[in-house]
């Protein structure tokens, strides 16, 4: 009779064992699914060595760039005298805005799409979201050709932005000349930012050498074949 308990004990705990096994893995595997269900992004309690991209200046990013902060505070505390002002000088700061975070992203060690991942698209300024245009150039896969469609929109409409912004706020000849000078100066400087950071270094996608611009293949079969000079 004593034999029969120790056997009968050794299967109980044997199964009160392997029963607790199963729950703490259900349990584990149940957690992760919960916690990987939730999608939402969460903030950063740190900012690490980019910086802050929320700092002192009246722009987003604006520490980094003072020609872009000099420009916006030459129409912050003026009345404009016409309807679009205000939404013009709203426009101007997400543009300017746009140029310190690129600046920030581009040239932080790490090397992370962090200030520029915010940055809301807009078709009149945008070719692409900025936080893509950032990316590319990090894997350098943007071609000059692409960086120069992109600049040459921002240049354009924060030109006439300017233009317009200097009218509505009655800015005179002199404050007219200093703003489109701070203008070309901050362009020029994310400009030289972008070439000298996009189109240095290979070319590498999914961890393998590829090329800048992707260019037509043409079949071996076609090599040989003159060019056709009849009519469709």
């Amino acid at each position: 009779m004593v034999e029969l308990r120790r056997i009968t004990l050794g299967a109980d705990i044997s199964y009160i064992f392997f029963s607790a096994v199963i729950a703490i893995t259900v349990a584990v595997i149940s957690y992760q699914l919960w916690t990987g269900a939730n999608t939402r992004p969460k903030p950063f309690l740190e900012e690490g060595f980019a910086g802050p991209v929320n700092g002192t200046s009246n722009l987003t990013c604006g520490d980094k760039s003072l020609e872009a902060t000099k420009l916006y505070d030459m129409f912050l505390n003026k009345k404009s005298s016409t309807e679009v002002g205000a939404d013009d000088l709203l426009e101007l700061q997400n543009l300017l805005g746009k140029f310190c975070c690129l600046k920030q992203d581009l040239l932080a060690p790490g090397s992370l799409v962090n200030a520029t991942k915010n940055s809301p698209y807009i078709t009149s300024q945008d070719i692409e979201q900025v936080s893509e245009t950032v990316a590319r150039c990090f894997s350098k896969t943007i071609p000059k050709r692409d960086i120069d469609i992109i600049v040459d929109k921002w240049a354009k409409r924060g030109d006439m932005l300017v233009r317009r912004l200097c009218t509505s706020y009655n800015l005179g000849a002199d404050e007219n000349k200093q703003a489109r000078s701070l203008l070309s100066g901050v362009l020029a400087d994310v400009t030289d930012i972008l070439m000298t950071v996009c189109l240095k270094g290979p070319v590498t996608i999914a961890g393998e050498d590829g090329p800048r611009m992707v260019n037509g293949l043409e079949p071996a079969s076609l090599l040989n074949l003159g060019s056709y000079k009849g009519y469709y």
